[in-house]
């Protein structure tokens, strides 16, 4: 199964890497998609090449109503999100090799974002794809779960619209 979405975020691109290293951004974002921001870290300068881990608590209105089947879902999850910014390349666009887990569930997520500078506007392109690895019900999980993910990374992009405007 795969996520994908573009997103035009009217902000140049060193401002949303800015953005993605920011832990109000973090905190915004999370909000904005009715999460709990648990915790937020980041290694490395937004200027260059940078990792942020960013731990959200999902209530359970939030998960897809075939994942709450799955012990100890019922009550919300907690996710973890890992995502490797890659250094500017010479025209300025940047990679965001994301892993997403969630605690104590065989769910898993890896997803590919190309951040391509258009001078006062960056579009934001995710391709990624969500495994589940529990016996007979894995694969609907996976393909319950998706276009979620994806209305969760066009959210973060208007999010980081927003968030860039009324703070940098």
């Amino acid at each position: 199964m795969a996520v994908q979405s573009t997103t035009i975020i009217n902000a140049p691109i060193d401002q949303v890497a800015r953005a993605f290293a920011d832990e109000n951004f973090a905190r915004f974002s999370s909000e904005k998609v009715r999460v709990t921001l648990e915790s937020f870290s980041v290694e490395g300068d937004h200027t260059g090449a940078f990792t942020a881990t960013t731990v959200r608590g999902i209530p359970a209105d939030r998960i897809p109503d075939m994942a709450k089947k799955i012990p100890g879902v019922s009550s919300g999850i907690t996710m973890t999100q890992v995502d490797r910014v890659s250094a500017p390349a010479a025209d300025g666009s940047r990679t965001v090799d994301s892993e997403v887990s969630v605690k104590g569930v065989p769910v898993t997520g890896t997803a590919q974002q190309k951040l391509i500078s258009e001078g006062d506007r960056t579009t934001a392109t995710v391709n990624g794809e969500v495994k589940c690895s529990i016996p007979l019900v894995g694969k609907k999980i996976a393909a319950a779960a998706e276009p979620q993910i994806g209305r969760v990374f066009s959210a973060l992009g208007s999010s980081a619209e927003e968030f860039i405007k009324n703070n940098y």
